[in-house]
């Protein structure tokens, strides 16, 4: 089902009703075009997502960015009445807290925004540094959110030299590879030598598509497994991840 947009302005606050899914592609597009417009004529964007039947992770990303955007605006943004199953993919990737959702679209209109900060979420170190890498801003905008919200500090480039540079300068102890980044086995080879530190987390291909609850849970034990293997020392220093879940060794 694609995804259906209608709106409705009650005084200073435009709710827009979502229907269908919010996925990679048309549907993220006509999302952004109708949502990004709107921070500069109302004081807050209410989406109503009752009926939303999927949400993929690249449309979790376009969610976190939509946030940012209107906000840098003073524009307020949250969500009401979210359907069983973006309510679960919201609090598998630790984002529930992260925008504000009410129960009905009475409460958004009336409620402030806040945004629960609460330290119980943090299960990693403190400014432990990964580096994300992808074309895609939704897919990065995901990244950031789901690794921030669990205590990592977080640096994004949507280009793989960029990238490489990034983790030499802060000693990145991960760097991720989005599905749009393509870095073959000898580019990694020629790399080594000066992020020899680094593990390499390959995300598959369908990963912005894929139930952004399955792929951010998967990601996180991903995450943690390899640095529990650096602090242990069981693996060598540089690996590659070519799907979350299967990790496979490489040789110089």
């Amino acid at each position: 089902m694609q995804l259906t947009l209608q709106q409705q302005k009650l005084r200073d606050v435009v709710v827009v009703r979502c229907a269908g899914r919010i996925v990679v592609g048309e549907e993220i597009r006509a999302l952004q075009m109708l949502v990004e417009p709107l921070s500069r004529q109302c004081g807050k964007v209410v989406l109503q997502l009752a009926n939303v039947s999927f949400i993929d992770s690249a449309g979790v990303g376009a969610l976190v960015r939509l946030l940012g955007l209107l906000r840098s605006h003073g524009c307020e943004f949250s969500l009401c009445q979210l359907a069983p199953f973006v309510e679960r993919v919201l609090q598998v990737t630790h984002l529930l807290d992260v925008i504000p959702n009410h129960a009905s679209e009475e409460e958004a209109i009336r409620g402030s925004q806040e945004t629960s900060q609460s330290a119980s979420h943090a299960s990693a170190p403190a400014k432990t540094k990964i580096v994300c890498t992808d074309g895609s801003r939704e897919v990065l905008a995901f990244l950031s959110t789901l690794l921030e919200r669990v205590g990592y500090e977080v640096l994004t480039a949507r280009h793989p030299s960029d990238a490489l540079t990034l983790v030499k300068v802060t000693s990145a102890k991960i760097l991720i590879c989005g599905p749009g980044i393509q870095m073959n086995q000898l580019e990694i080879e020629k790399s080594r030598s000066g992020v020899s530190a680094v593990r390499l987390l390959h995300l598959p291909s369908d990963f912005s598509t894929a139930d952004a609850g399955d792929a951010g849970a998967k990601l996180l034990d991903q995450v943690r497994s390899l640095m529990a293997e650096g602090i242990s020392g069981n693996r060598p220093n540089w690996m590659v991840q070519d799907r979350v879940g299967e990790t496979q060794d490489s040789e110089k």
